[in-house]
């Protein structure tokens, strides 16, 4: 890392551990001081300060030269690493190349939507380093909104202070019904949701479905008889297909899960915004790590191509 901002976060947080490095490379108060482009008496009374309050001596002087104590060299290594870690620290907040991305995303997207999105990325920016974590909806926005992650991939999007986000694809909704069920022939293949009287199949609480499915009841005055919660959309999708009951779910790209048959529902807005959220301006500080503000540029530009072909 060589760069002046990354040179002025080192030269505030770490003066005096580069004051030690320096002397042991140079053995030499000047040269030492020439090396950190500082006056050699500020140097001088720097480390002279430092050893007082360590009350103990780190370097000692050899004829025309210094060199260090053996306190002085049992600390080196220490010291040496500290300054090693920082100087990766200072490139994640200062570089983009070399940064980290906490990324948290649905589990359906972790299949193929995030490991492609992930491998475009590298090829571009190999040295940036994600933690991913895959999560339902409501955690997903609390750990963005708490600061354990800085960018998230789900649905719904969120309407609360704090957040930001980007539509990347919008998916229809759908009663999904068993195929012999009597709404299956439905000319109009459009009904509303209280037309199905069965058992419905939902996702938990805290799924992003889930939270649609029951905002769209209320809207149309209907509470839904529940058979079955399931933990994802794949599984409430089988039930469905084993004349278990019927769900709303996300229109599938390739067509109905065969046992299946998929309605229009008449309540209004029935579409799913699938998209990247953020931390509003002003939250955590004010600071985007460069590495996150390169990869969520990433997303925005490649997801609406990427995402529709990949999610179902």
């Amino acid at each position: 890392m060589d760069s002046p901002e990354a040179d002025r976060f080192l030269a505030a947080l770490v003066p005096r551990l580069r004051m030690i490095r320096a002397v042991a490379r140079t053995e030499h108060i000047t040269q030492a001081a020439e090396s950190l482009r500082m006056p050699q008496p500020t140097l001088s009374r720097a480390l002279s300060r430092l050893q007082d309050e360590l009350g103990l001596a780190l370097v000692e002087r050899t004829g025309r030269g210094v060199r260090l104590t053996r306190a002085g060299r049992l600390l080196l290594p220490h010291v040496e690493r500290a300054l090693e870690d920082l100087t990766r620290g200072v490139s994640e907040i200062t570089g983009g190349e070399q940064g980290r991305v906490a990324l948290t995303f649905l589990p359906t997207l972790g299949v193929e939507v995030v490991p492609a999105l992930l491998r475009g990325f590298r090829v571009e920016h190999p040295g940036v380093r994600f933690s991913l974590t895959q999560e339902p909806w409501a955690q997903s926005l609390r750990r963005v909104s708490s600061g354990g992650a800085d960018l998230a991939l789900t649905s719904p999007l969120p309407a609360v202070p704090g957040l930001v986000s980007s539509v990347l694809h919008t998916q229809a909704l759908r009663l999904v019904v068993p195929e012999q069920h009597r709404l299956a022939s439905a000319t109009a293949k459009v009904v509303p949701l209280a037309a199905a009287q069965e058992e419905f199949i939902l996702l938990k609480e805290g799924r992003g479905v889930r939270h649609l499915t029951d905002r769209m009841g209320e809207r149309a005055g209907f509470t839904p008889r529940v058979a079955f919660e399931a933990d994802d959309i794949a599984t409430a999708r089988g039930l469905v297909g084993a004349g278990l009951g019927v769900s709303v779910l996300p229109a599938r790209p390739e067509g109905p899960l065969p046992g299946t048959v998929e309605l229009a529902i008449a309540d209004g807005d029935t579409e799913r915004p699938l998209g990247v959220v953020w931390p509003a301006e002003g939250s955590g500080g004010g600071y985007e790590p460069p590495a996150v503000r390169l990869f969520r540029d990433y997303v925005q530009r490649v997801g609406p191509r990427v995402i529709p072909d990949l999610t179902g």
